[in-house]
C-alpha cells in the first residue's frame, strides 16, 4: 500500500473518490463536521488530505489539520476511513507524524470512540480525545 498527502491542486480530482468514505464514516459515527466543510478545509489549505492506495484504487482516506492549543501545537485528524487498517496504517501514521513534525506539531489528536486505543497506543486519552505525543 502507498500513503500519499494530495497536494492542494489536486484535491478537486480526488475528492469525488473519497467523499463516499468520509459521509459513511460521518453518518456511523456522527460528529460536528460535514464532508463539505471537510473538501472545503482540503481545497483551502486548511486541511491536509492523505489518501492509502494501490495500483487499483484507494482503500482509505484522512484529513488532518495544525490547531494551536493553550498546551503546544498540535496536528489533528479532522476524519478517517478505510478497511483492512492493520495493513496500512503503521505507514500512514508515520506519513501523519511526519508531516505534523514538519508542520511545528508537538502532538497528532484524534477524538472517537474508545476503540481507537487499540490504533494509538501511546495515545493519552484526554474525553474521548486521543493525543499522541510526537
Amino acid at each position: 500500500m502507498n500513503v500519499t498527502l494530495v497536494p492542494q491542486h489536486m484535491v478537486d480530482n480526488i475528492w469525488p473518490n473519497v467523499k463516499d468514505g468520509f459521509q459513511r464514516a460521518s453518518d456511523r459515527f456522527g460528529g460536528d463536521l460535514t464532508v463539505g466543510e471537510l473538501w472545503q478545509m482540503c481545497r483551502g489549505g486548511q486541511a491536509f488530505l492523505f489518501v492509502v492506495h494501490d495500483d487499483q484504487k484507494i482503500v482509505a482516506a484522512t484529513a488532518w489539520r495544525p490547531e494551536l492549543w493553550g498546551s503546544g501545537p498540535k496536528f489533528r485528524c479532522m476524519a478517517l476511513y478505510g478497511k483492512g487498517m492493520s495493513e496500512w496504517m503503521p505507514a500512514l501514521h508515520e506519513k501523519v507524524r511526519q508531516t505534523a513534525i514538519q508542520c511545528g506539531a508537538t502532538a497528532l489528536l484524534s477524538e472517537g470512540r474508545l476503540g481507537w486505543q487499540k490504533v494509538f497506543p501511546k495515545a493519552k486519552v484526554l474525553r474521548a480525545v486521543y493525543e499522541e505525543a510526537i
